[in-house]
């Protein structure tokens, strides 16, 4: 409860640690709509690659371990993880990282406004 305390007490430094988790929840959602997940924009190379999706006629390298073809989307991802409703995009190899991101800082901000807000009630309620 100290550092709670300090916190809401020093009221500046609460601000910036609201403000700071705000900026990076907003970075981190924005990122993952604007990173490309590393789709292949129905691409056809043919040089030495091995792999081949029939629904869009791509053909990826070897090197590349996973595609998979997103019918959402109707093209091929690299590392793909879900196609999000939310972003409406697929989650793949490139911005996986900024979509986790995303609900961490969502879930710590609202831990820290409901520890103030309850922490606020309690000092009113005992004056």
């Amino acid at each position: 409860m100290l550092i709670i305390e300090f916190l809401v007490v020093k009221k500046r430094i609460f601000n910036y640690i609201i403000l700071g988790l705000f900026i990076l929840n907003l970075a981190t959602g924005i990122l993952t709509y604007l990173i490309n997940p590393g789709t292949t924009f129905k691409e056809n190379n043919k040089e030495g690659n091995n792999h081949y999706c029939h629904i869009c006629k791509f053909t990826y390298p070897k090197s590349d371990k996973k595609y998979e073809h997103c019918s959402s989307c109707d093209v091929c991802v690299p590392g793909p993880d879900h196609h999000c409703g939310v972003f409406e995009k697929c989650i793949g190899k490139k911005n996986i990282i900024c979509f986790y991101l995303f609900p961490t800082f969502s879930i710590i901000l609202l831990i820290v406004f409901l520890i103030s807000t309850f922490y606020s009630v309690v000092k009113k309620e005992k004056n």
